[in-house]
């Protein structure tokens, strides 16, 4: 983000966790779901444009260690006689299921944006494994919080007055849950809040 100012349209860039040259996401992190989420939810919400890595939607693993083969499977389903065929919603695993929701969800919210698209952002140095950031324009406010801490924590909202402005809660996108944000705000450990300000 600190060099963003040396691209003339930094909502251009591309943004990812991992490609065709890299280990695989779900390797590296073992099929973490709560990491997944996380990940996703940053690649969503930033500027630019997410490239998500075929397969990462229902939670594909390969180590890069073994070679490209491993981290370019063929993509379950497809072919009469295939076992698995994920391209459908009866054909997923209850773990594939699991990932291709939430994918699916985040991304679906995430296409008619503008606020994500083209907004601005303020995000906050990170506090005790919590980083906080805003995207906004002239008609939406949204706050991103990321636990990344082993246990829940609960942060004061008067550092981040700037951005929160007269707003008094905020609706998470992924849960519809609605949070007050000029009250301490508490996130479950490893996971991400997405809240539309009101």
């Amino acid at each position: 983000f600190a060099n963003d100012f040396l691209y003339p349209n930094a909502n251009n860039l591309l943004t990812f966790v991992e490609n065709h040259d890299t280990g695989r996401f779900n390797h590296i992190y073992k099929n973490d779901f709560k990491k997944y989420q996380m990940a996703m939810a940053i690649i969503a919400t930033v500027r630019g444009i997410p490239q998500i890595y075929y397969g990462s939607e229902i939670g594909m693993a390969g180590d890069k260690a073994k070679g490209d083969a491993d981290i370019r499977q063929d993509f379950p389903g497809g072919w009469t006689g295939d076992k698995n065929n994920a391209f459908t919603k009866a054909g997923r695993t209850e773990e594939q299921a699991k990932f291709f929701d939430f994918s699916s969800k985040l991304f679906q919210w995430r296409k008619g944006k503008s606020v994500i698209h083209s907004g601005k952002m303020t995000h906050y140095i990170p506090e005790d494994n919590v980083y906080v950031y805003f995207r906004y324009d002239d008609n939406e406010t949204l706050m991103v919080i990321i636990n990344n801490a082993v246990q829940a924590k609960t942060f004061k909202t008067g550092r981040l007055q700037e951005n929160i402005k007269n707003f008094t809660t905020g609706k998470d996108v992924l849960t519809g849950k609605s949070i007050n944000v000029k009250e301490d705000v508490t996130i479950d450990s490893k996971s991400v809040l997405i809240l539309e300000l009101k």
